[in-house]
């Protein structure tokens, strides 16, 4: 796994952002950018940290060093991030917040139906890719707008990197059951990549969040952090 600080700056608070597969750290850098502007109603003091990349699953020299001594940590993961998150070796969590993920990645109730995604990595190219970006994204104008934010990341390496997932999947077939649980789950119903109904299976017994209209990639309705971190008081 790799990791980016975004935001450094002897904070007591810490967020970790864990992104989706075949990201980097683009789409963390631009919620920070509008959660930093001025007129945004709350302040965002939390340091930052970005992590990506899972083809291995061990985190970075010093990650553990780093990370445990901030003494309230939030956790907001995206898509295959909701899941690589619970599979990391992490400090107390204090609330953690899954978007358009779960834990059963892979699965024909509870996540991407089995033959979506293997046939998403069969067939996966630079032209799927942007086919798939646009599926993601859920009409051709939001796609347009991820461009800004998308991932600088080779077509190889994503195919990589989903290659390894299915490994990483297929070998701990069953969650982990780490000392921190998820607090919130958001739910796009538009989602074609974790199908909503598969997420609601997924996260029975959890606080959710579920905007009826809302693609695979919900930073067009969360455009900040903050606003991210206010769903933990729904």
């Amino acid at each position: 796994m790799k990791t980016e600080w975004l935001r450094k700056e002897g904070s007591d608070e810490l967020l970790l952002f864990f992104n989706g597969w075949g990201m980097d750290g683009r789409i963390a850098r631009h919620l920070l950018s509008l959660s930093l502007r001025e007129g945004v109603d709350e302040d965002f003091n939390a340091d930052l940290l970005v992590c990506y990349d899972y083809r291995n699953l061990e985190p970075e020299a010093g990650f553990m060093d780093d990370v445990s001594r901030y003494t309230e940590i939030t956790v907001i993961a995206w898509s295959f991030g909701v899941w690589a998150a619970q599979q990391i070796m992490l400090p107390p969590i204090k609330r953690a917040l899954a978007l358009n993920g779960t834990l059963y990645p892979v699965d024909e109730r509870k996540g991407i139906p089995p033959g979506v995604f293997q046939a998403t990595l069969a067939s996966y190219s630079e032209e799927n890719r942007n086919r798939f970006n646009r599926r993601m994204c859920g009409s051709s104008e939001a796609f347009a707008c991820f461009s800004a934010m998308a991932s600088a990341r080779d077509t190889a390496e994503q195919k990589e990197e989903l290659e390894r997932l299915n490994g990483h999947v297929q070998s701990r077939s069953q969650p982990c059951t780490p000392e921190w649980q998820y607090s919130h789950a958001i739910i796009g119903g538009r989602d074609l990549v974790f199908p909503a109904e598969q997420q609601y299976a997924a996260w029975r017994g959890v606080s959710q969040t579920i905007i009826g209209d809302m693609a695979h990639f919900p930073f067009f309705h969360f455009s900040t952090l903050q606003e991210l971190l206010a769903c933990f008081r729904k």
